[in-house]
Parts: C-alpha cells; structure tokens; sequence
C-alpha cells in the first residue's frame, strides 16, 4: 500500500539552518534599520514599524520561519516592506499553534489543508476582515502560512527534483531559466493528486526544451482544466473518457475565470491543446480516447488584436541623445557596459547577461563580432557585428572580469557576474538595470518629446534596434537574421517606415540610374547595391516578370508568360491526394509560410504574385479547416481507396 511522502527535518538541513541565522539573523528582533538591511530596504519606505519580532514562535517554528525570511530575502523573492508586514502575523499565529499544535517544532509535521481550515476558522473568531483593501487581511495570513509551509518542506526534501511536488529548475540539468531573474520554482501541489503524475511525466518533457517562462504558462493551463476535471469527476484518474462536452463546459467556465485576461485567456489555451496533442501522440495511457481536434476546435480560439504602432515600445531619438549624454552618471557604473551593448545589438537583457567572457568577442577581416547565445529562440552561437568603439568597452569588460574570475565565484565564466554577496556566480538582475535607468532619468531630467519624465524598459532597446535596421535600409530578412526572430512576422513589428525615412531611401535608389519596369509597364529606377548573396532570395529584387509563387516543395519562378497548371493547384484538387489529420502541424506551417510571402509582396506591391498565392492559401485553409474537425480529405473517398461494405467482408474471408 502506497503512502504518502513527507519530508521531515535531517540534522544536516537542521545544521544548515543553524549556520544561515548567524549574527543578526539569529536574534528574535530584527532592527530593519540595521546596515545589514541597506539592500533590502526600498528608497521609499512607507511603513512607520522598524522592526520584524519573532520572539512568540514556539522553538523549532521560529528557526524555520526566520531561515525562511533570511532565504527568500537574499534570492529578492520577498520584498523586505513585505516581510514586516508578514512579521504583524507573528501574534496571532504564535497564540493559534499554541492552541491548536502546542507540540509542533516543524512546519513538516503539519497537514496543511485541515491546518488552513482552522486557521481560517481562528482569523474568522479573531474579527480578521476578509478585505484586502486594510493593512492586514485574511488573505495576508493565509499566505505567509502556505508560503512557509512549502518552502520548508521543499527545503527538507532530498528526494530527485522530479519526484517532488515543487520544481527547482535551478537543479534540473539542461532545464531553461533565465539567470538574472528570480523565477525557478514549479509547484504541482494544486494539481488533484490523481492527476498529478500525468502533470509531472508532460512537463519533465517540457522543462528540457521549452523556458522556465513557457513551463509556468503550460502548469497553469493544466491546474485551471485539472482542477476543473477533477471536481466534476472526482473519480476520475485519467482523461480517456474526456468528451466534447466536458471541453463545452470547462470553456463557458474559463471564458469567466479568465475574464480580462485577453493573451493569458488564450496562451493557456494553446498550452492545453498542446498537452492533449502531445499525451495522445506519445501514447500515455491517460489520454483522452477522441482525437484532440475532435475535443478543441478552432473557434474555441479568441483571435488577439493584432499590436498597433503605438503599442510597440521603442525610445525616440531624443531620449537616446539625452542618455547618452549622462550615461556616465549612470550608477553603479558597472551596468554602464550593459546599456552600451543593449544600444549596440538590440538583443534581450537576459541575453546579454548570458555572455560569457572567454567566447564573446571574436575578430575577423570584416571587423568585430560579439558572440552569445539567444535563449528564447534556442538560435546558439548567434554573433552580430559591432563597431571598434563597442568592442573596445567590451574587451574592457572581459579583461577586468577575467582576472578576477575563479572556478568558485565564477563558474559559468559570464561576463557580467556578481563574484562575491548572495549572487555570487550569478549576473545581476535585469530589473535592476532597469530600475538603475530610471532613477538616472530622474536625476538628469531625461524626458520625452512631450516633456514628460521617460521611463525606460529594458526590452524597448531592443524595438528601437529593430526600427533602427529597418528604417536605415536594412533587408527584412537580414533583420530577422540579427535579430534572431523564429518567423518574419516578428520582425515586421519594426516596420515603422517614416515619410522621411522613405524619401531618403528612394533618393539613394535613384542614384544609380537602374531600372526595373512596374506591373503597369511603368520604369522605376532601383539600387542594386544589397544583392550580395547568390544563394539567398533577396524578395526586394524578385524579378518583376517572375512569380514567386510558395508551393510546399519550394518556390516557383516562373515567368508570367509561362502556363503552368501545376502552380495553383500542387496535388490539392486531385483525387488521388489523401490527407488525415496526422499532416494539420505540416498544413499549419505552410499556411504561416504562405501568409509571408503574401506580406512581402503586399509591401512591393506585386498584385500577381500576392493573388496567385492568396489562391493557394484558400485551398490549404480550406483543407485544414476539415482536418480540424477531425475528417480526411480525400476527394476519391472511402470507396476510392478502400473496400466497404460486402467486399470488406469478402476480403476477410478471402484466404491468405
């Protein structure tokens, strides 16, 4: 008979929480003014109480709690204005374990569901409002109790990570989390237990290709439709029985749940098709018996507003003067390497914080190169070019670090690196830079074309590298390459083409005096300076009597002129052309394609080319609209390919 697994304090964790609460940490008082909280303490502190008193906490309570603090506080997972607000709980929980658990000495020995119910039942009797709107609430002591209870029993579980209800992603080998930030925990203990091996088996495949943000997203999806599962059957141990109707009615339940929510109302959608799709194609036993398709249909989709100009963050030109006028004012002086860089390349702060020093730089005949990998997109060894003056700050960089890097503070050999504190080894936070940024915006006055104070995003480097390529010529596809974009529609968010921009652009392509002749016979004069490469397609420089139609083998060229009544019609109006729902990813990707190269020849204006495969991409959403609903196409039919009826019962009676 299997039982239950509870973690429980070992004289070597014990131990180690004995060496954490040293100095001040062990005293029962902490004094927050104390130096030892300088960087905990916000700039703005509005909380008139300056101290965080343990001394009530039964022994054994007390240690795991402060250890707790101490923990969280270091890693910047709690704010310091937060755990003194936690610290007003300390009366009120000290008095209800004196009551209810008198002998307790770990939060381990605690069953945590009937402990919150009294819990609760105790705040109830005490008159706790139930607001959030007060100072302290209900909601407040409810979660420094679950917070401390998981993170102690985590704490004393020594089992392999996969085995555990919470996830450290930190332990995981080759698991995908951003360094400079403080998100690593997976946490199953809201999923129903019955459920909760399958959750664990689909998401140790997640975690080793996809990022500790994706992970979360995917744990979410499947707590909300689990949970959901589980309470209207709570028999149920697996998904084989799951119907249509099930699906019906979990949706009019989530559109409610996650009202307002508009992108995270249709990612944890996407998530949820992609376990149901992956469970039944791997074959694990809990898989619902009907194809996914026939469970989520396309319309149970919400479609997202596409983004406008105006949501795409970037930083005008004037802000860029302004910062970098005072950008040696910016402090601690040691992230002014990383704005530089920012500024340069474009890439994500979590992208250059990844750097590491011995691989970063390289040189050749053309110039300097700076080097790195770009997580989200899993593009390795990505490099850009960068002028002298930028590799000069960074050669600055890697020569300092290198020299005080060892195999113990600076293991991963990162280029920007905390060698010594509570993140030693690791690179500093990006929202720190961020806040660095900020509070040098309002020392220096940085404001925006309006006047107002501009508040910098660290992402918002990387639109405005974007705009930048696009708008000073650069080929879509060269950006997309810099950029280290997963499709062409994420570049052309950058496509801020401005009135000057283009009229520059179309006096420097008349100064060669080529021509190239329009769709109306018309002669426009062209700069062929970008076509380098002979074995890339320069869709700029497409020849104006050629098609450019995408077909699913590759792209037809030919000349206007030439009848080819394959072009339209590769194989998808034949009878013979048998197509099940196992090809809708293969139908998915070729309609993305197609819908670029439609994009590309709207932006050029070749009317031709965009019908032809406008054509071409009806017949392919046509034919995916039946694979979803979970049929073939096949226009010979079920008689045209295989024996029905009495000949399938001759055909079994026939001898072998």
């Amino acid at each position: 008979m299997s039982t239950v697994y509870r973690p429980a304090p070992t004289p070597a964790k014990l131990q180690e929480i004995e060496e954490t609460l040293t100095g001040c940490w062990k005293e029962d008082v902490w004094d927050i003014t104390d130096p030892i909280f300088d960087e905990f303490r916000s700039e703005r502190w509005t909380l008139p109480n300056k101290i965080i008193d343990f001394s009530r906490l039964q022994p054994g309570i007390k240690e795991e709690v402060k250890f707790f603090f101490v923990h969280r506080l270091r890693e910047h997972t709690l704010r310091l204005q937060t755990a003194v607000v936690y610290g007003f709980c300390f009366a009120r929980f000290a008095d209800f374990l004196e009551r209810a658990y008198p002998r307790i000495r770990s939060f381990t020995y605690l069953e945590i569901e009937r402990v919150m119910t009294r819990w609760r039942s105790y705040l109830v009797e005490q008159g706790v409002s139930v607001s959030k709107k007060g100072r302290l609430s209900s909601t407040q002591y409810e979660t420094l109790l679950q917070q401390v209870y998981q993170f102690m029993v985590n704490f004393y579980d020594e089992r392999e990570e996969f085995e555990k209800n919470v996830w450290d992603m930190r332990k995981i080998p080759g698991a995908k989390y951003t360094q400079n930030k403080a998100h690593y925990l997976l946490s199953f203990t809201d999923i129903p237990l019955p459920f909760r091996p399958l959750a664990k088996r689909y998401l140790k495949v997640r975690v080793g290709i996809r990022s500790y943000a994706q992970c979360a997203t995917d744990l979410m999806a499947l707590r909300l439709f689990l949970r959901f599962i589980h309470k209207q059957y709570p028999d149920w141990k697996d998904l084989k029985s799951l119907s249509r109707k099930d699906m019906e009615n979990y949706l009019l339940w989530y559109r409610s749940y996650t009202e307002g929510w508009q992108k995270r109302h249709y990612e944890y959608l996407v998530s949820l098709r992609n376990f149901l799709d992956y469970i039944q194609q791997a074959g694990y036993p809990e898989a619902p018996e009907k194809p996914y398709v026939s469970l989520l249909f396309k319309e149970d989709f919400p479609k997202l507003a596409k983004r406008s100009e105006e949501d795409i963050k970037f930083i005008p030109e004037g802000v860029l003067r302004q910062l970098e006028e005072n950008l040696d004012q910016l402090t601690p002086p040691e992230y002014i390497p990383v704005i530089v860089i920012l500024r340069a390349t474009g890439w994500r702060s979590s992208d250059i914080l990844n750097l590491r020093y011995d691989n970063c730089l390289d040189r050749t005949a053309q110039g300097w190169w700076l080097c790195g990998d770009i997580l989200k997109t899993q593009v390795l060894n990505h490099r850009v070019p960068i002028t002298d003056e930028v590799a000069t700050v960074v050669q600055a960089v890697v020569d300092e670090v290198e020299e005080k890097s060892t195999p113990e503070n600076n293991p991963k050999k990162l280029l920007f690196v905390r060698l010594d504190g509570k993140r030693r080894g690791r690179p500093p936070m990006g929202s720190s830079i961020r806040r660095a940024l900020n509070i040098l915006a309002q020392k220096c006055s940085i404001v925006d074309d309006q006047g107002r104070l501009f508040h910098f995003g660290n992402h918002a480097f990387r639109h405005t590298k974007g705009v930048e390529l696009i708008n000073n010529g650069m080929n879509l596809v060269h950006v997309q390459k810099w950029m280290a974009h997963a499709s062409p529609e994420m570049t052309l968010r950058y496509a801020r083409i401005l009135d000057t921009t283009m009229r520059k652009s179309w006096e420097e392509a008349t100064k060669n005096g080529l021509f190239r002749i329009d769709p109306t016979g018309k002669p426009v004069k062209i700069d062929p300076s970008d076509v380098e490469n002979e074995g890339l397609i320069e869709w700029e420089y497409i020849r104006y009597n050629l098609d450019a139609v995408r077909t699913p083998l590759g792209y037809c060229l030919k000349p206007h002129k030439v009848e080819c009544k394959h072009q339209l019609n590769p194989c998808l109006t034949c009878r013979n052309l048998c197509i099940t729902p196992d090809f809708i990813p293969q139908f998915e990707a070729e309609i993305r394609e197609v819908k670029a190269v439609i994009e590309r020849g709207k932006a050029q204006g070749r009317t031709i080319w965009v019908e032809k495969n406008e054509v071409i991409l009806g017949r392919y959403e046509a034919i995916l609209t039946v694979l979803k609903e979970g049929h073939t196409h096949h226009l010979a039919g079920k008689k045209g390919r295989e024996y029905v009826g009495e000949e399938r019962l001759n055909v079994r009676q026939t001898p072998a």
